[in-house]
């Protein structure tokens, strides 16, 4: 980055004699502010995540989840949300996501892997929106980014309210990537209820996303999240039940 920088200004330094030098001047300015933003990201982001998800207060995972969407404050949403995206995450880090697995609770069809990203993307609102919070907020994001299935499955398409929530957060901190959604859709928090069953066609037919037997997004599997609506079903196959049934 150091030689870049440096050659970039030799390039800056020998347009200077030439009209171009106001617009080129322009550019570098704008060069070095956005990345001191991306540089506070990387050095600022991973310190003031740690240390807000020590302020989550005691509870239990149940107890977490609740305030990380509706805490009285956001310093209590952030700090709780955080606390369990260290503690679901291998490493804490959202790029291990595809690494949660289960149901939340374990006797429920709410897959576990959609709650915790849920939980992150609720840790990046609260987060942007507190003191010293947003380098934070952008690292997780990029961070979870680091997985083009991330991409795929979770920026590609979202909810409205956190399209919002990540506009801001990228004209406030520069970070670095694509962020564009090709479908803006359901509801937020987007953590699905059960719905019963649905047919394979149906699925199919109305472009789900399937999750495998441990509820992790799938290519294929015997449940299929619909965002759109926010509900998770089961599938059957109509013509022999026990197949689907037997996990």
């Amino acid at each position: 980055m150091k030689k870049f920088i440096a050659l970039a200004a030799v390039a800056l330094v020998a347009m200077s004699g030439t009209p171009s030098a106001a617009p080129a001047d322009t550019y570098w300015d704008e060069f070095i502010a956005r990345e001191a933003e991306r540089e506070k990201i990387r050095a600022e982001g991973p310190e003031y995540f740690s240390k807000i998800a020590l302020l989550a207060p005691q509870g239990g995972d149940a107890e977490l989840w609740r305030l990380s969407c509706s805490a009285p404050t956001q310093e209590m949403r952030a700090a709780a949300s955080a606390a369990l995206v260290k503690k679901w995450f291998p490493g804490g880090d959202p790029a291990n996501w595809e690494s949660v697995t289960g149901f939340f609770p374990s006797s429920s069809f709410t897959p576990k892997q959609l709650v915790a990203v849920n939980a992150l993307f609720n840790a990046v609102d609260a987060l942007s929106r507190v003191e010293g919070g947003k380098y934070s907020a952008a690292w997780l994001m990029t961070r979870f980014a680091k997985s083009s299935r991330a991409k795929l499955c979770f920026i590609d398409e979202m909810p409205e309210y956190f399209r919002k929530v990540l506009d801001d957060l990228i004209a406030e901190t520069k970070m670095p990537g694509d962020w564009s959604s090709s479908r803006i859709a359901g509801p937020y928090p987007f953590v699905p209820l059960y719905g019963g069953e649905r047919s394979m066609s149906y699925a199919t037919a109305n472009g789900l996303q399937f999750l495998d037997g441990a509820g992790a997004v799938a290519n294929f599997g015997p449940y299929a999240w619909d965002r759109a609506r926010g509900f998770v079903y089961r599938i059957v196959d109509r013509s022999d039940r026990g197949f689907w049934l037997r996990d």
